[in-house]
């Protein structure tokens, strides 16, 4: 099982989402928790070297991956522009 360590940025995006949305992302969090490898759920960009798990056609989560701690490091959350900061 891996450890969720969101930054600051993630947590402030995560607080202005929709109810709905966040309860997605929720669902979403704890399938890559329970996933015996995360970054095959989500695509590898390697502009920012980082996997994003598109949650739907609109909103992706951020994340990189260390294996040495078992920990998902959560950067950004939200729609494209949000979560890469450009459309």
């Amino acid at each position: 099982m891996w450890l969720l360590a969101p930054n600051k940025k993630f947590i402030k995006q995560y607080k202005l989402l929709s109810s709905d949305l966040q309860k997605r992302i929720d669902l979403a969090l704890d399938e890559l928790v329970r996933s015996e490898n995360p970054i095959k759920l989500g695509e590898y960009k390697s502009s920012l070297k980082v996997h994003a798990y598109n949650l739907d056609k609109s909103n992706r989560i951020i994340y990189t991956v260390d294996f040495s701690n078992n920990t998902i490091e959560l950067r950004r959350v939200g729609t494209h522009k949000q979560a890469y900061g450009k459309d």
